[in-house]
């Protein structure tokens, strides 16, 4: 779903490196990253289904952000900020269960034409004939 490239749009590559390197190698450890990430899908399929294939810049945004999450709370590096930013994911992913956002692309998506069937229809430039009113 998510790659380590996605998550480096978030973070830092050093900070990165720290998160994942719980056994003080001085390296990334790629087991310790998809381990948190498959603690965040696991998190996220409780809400929602995730979609196989496309899926929407704010979902990807969403397991990027549980993800660095998970890497955090194993570090127990836990902030209030972290902490309110998996509230607002929590509050998206309940958006998305309802429906009111979706978890993937429309391949040929197209802006909707607009109505123009109005309530009131205005004609325009039409003066009303005051004379004899005065």
């Amino acid at each position: 779903m998510i790659t380590n490239k996605d998550l480096l749009k978030e973070i830092s590559e050093t900070e990165l490196a720290q998160l994942s390197d719980l056994n003080a190698t001085g390296e990334l450890n790629q087991e310790v990253i998809d381990d948190a990430l498959n603690d965040a899908i696991s998190f996220i399929e409780s809400f929602i289904m995730l979609p196989t294939d496309e899926p929407t810049p704010l979902l990807k945004k969403v397991v990027c952000d549980m993800t660095i999450y998970e890497l955090r709370r194993k570090n127990d590096l836990l902030g209030d900020k972290d902490k309110e930013l998996k509230k607002e994911n929590e509050s998206y992913l309940n958006r998305m269960s309802m429906g009111k956002l979706r978890t993937q692309k429309i391949a040929n998506s197209t802006v909707p034409v607009e109505n123009k069937s109005f309530a009131f229809r205005h004609k325009n430039k039409r003066r009303v004939n005051t004379k004899g009113f005065r």
